[in-house]
């Protein structure tokens, strides 16, 4: 019974839809049920054990919303799955359908590959699969995710790194979303805000580890993902201690912790860059993101932070906007480490669907320099954290003035 594949219950006015659904989803080892109207679809529900249901929203009598709010207020069907799968592509028509209680909304027409994923995805967070939790005698790699401006691509490339860590090693990966008032993870893995990193607080505060644990959202990656708080004043409730219990806890339990950082430098930000084991800063070829990336370095000489952790990437080096890798790099007095060319259209519509490029097209320029920074941390969590040379002029000059 265990290894029963899971039940999909396909609910459309179209039967000919129903039947081709059917036919994609079998092959993908689902087993499949169909509806063409709400009042049957409650009657099968209830009966047959169905995990997840795919609701078109213009069904004859009862609409899809109303089934939808229907299948959430029935004992036997409130925690199932619910997909919204129509053409009504309005904002509004989305807002209602998860205001009715789907857990998400596809538009028609879709592509075969990108609902599966969705599936398997909503599946993974309304019913993960246990953690294991191996004996561990190592603590895990932090890379801190840092830009010292917004919108340098800081997030795409971190939820695409932590995915590409999972995907070389397949060991226990942690993405930590840390910009505390607009964090956009789940947004960008299409992961629903149901626990947050006040949970994660109010976890350990109770000393159960265990309970802590089930706080991270499971991506379909296997990625585990502990998500900023929904609204952004809640911000201010967490610490910098909450931080660094956090950060400890994710040490013991993951083999790699992505940490997402909002730009700023506030205690909390420096608590976290002063923790991590490697720092990515990400800049574009822009004057003002290299000025602030300038200032920012400086700060890490000031603070005693080791430069040797610290490594450049360079988002968007192909932009042709006039300031080369060597001129950055003789601005910031700091090696540019990666390259990573900009993804143009098919990173954003990763972005909007919810799908990391590594996944959907690993065969991709960006997806390809993502996965050379992957197996770049892997040999640093072999041979052990900021055991290369220095990359940094400042670092070379402040030890010469010691």
């Amino acid at each position: 019974m265990e290894n029963r594949p899971a039940r999909i219950l396909v609910i459309d006015d179209d039967r000919d839809l129903i039947e081709l659904l059917s036919r994609i989803l079998v092959r993908e080892g689902f087993e499949v049920g169909g509806a063409t109207t709400a009042e049957e679809a409650l009657r099968l529900a209830a009966t047959h054990g169905y995990q997840l249901a795919l609701v078109d929203v213009m069904l004859p009598g009862m609409d899809g919303f109303a089934l939808c709010r229907t299948l959430r207020h029935t004992p036997a069907t409130s925690d199932m799955g619910i997909l919204m799968l129509t053409a009504r592509g309005d904002i509004a028509d989305k807002i209602a359908g998860f205001e009715a209680g789907a857990d998400d909304y596809l538009t028609k027409p879709f592509q075969p590959k990108e609902l599966v994923y969705r599936i398997r995805s909503l599946l993974a967070r309304r019913h993960p699969a246990p953690v294991p939790r191996p004996a561990r005698s190592e603590r895990g790699l932090v890379v801190a995710m840092f830009g010292s401006k917004g919108g340098v691509g800081k997030t795409t490339i971190a939820t695409n790194l932590a995915v590409a860590l999972r995907q070389h090693t397949r060991q226990r990966v942690a993405l930590f979303d840390a910009d505390l008032f607009f964090g956009d993870v789940g947004v960008h893995l299409n992961l629903p805000t149901v626990r947050t990193i006040l949970d994660m607080i109010q976890s350990l505060d109770g000393a159960d580890p265990e309970q802590a644990e089930q706080v991270l959202v499971p991506h379909p990656s296997g990625v585990r993902v502990l998500l900023s708080p929904f609204r952004p004043e809640e911000g201010e409730l967490i610490t910098p201690e909450s931080i660094e219990r956090i950060l400890e806890f994710l040490r013991q339990h993951y083999d790699y912790i992505v940490v997402d950082c909002q730009p700023s430098y506030d205690d909390r930000m420096l608590r976290i860059l002063e923790s991590a084991d490697e720092v990515l800063m990400v800049v574009t070829p822009e004057v003002g993101p290299l000025k602030n990336t300038s200032l920012f370095l400086d700060l890490a000489v000031r603070l005693g932070y080791s430069l040797d952790k610290i490594n450049v990437a360079l988002n968007r080096f192909n932009s042709n906007v006039g300031i080369g890798p060597e001129e950055i790099e003789r601005t910031l007095q700091h090696e540019v480490a990666f390259r990573i060319i900009s993804g143009g259209r098919p990173v954003v519509l990763s972005v909007n669907r919810g799908v990391p490029l590594v996944i959907e097209q690993p065969d991709h320029p960006f997806s390809v320099q993502i996965m050379r920074i992957a197996d770049h941390y892997i040999q640093r969590a072999l041979n052990g954290p900021s055991q290369a040379p220095s990359r940094s002029l400042r670092g070379r000059s402040a030890e010469a003035e010691g």
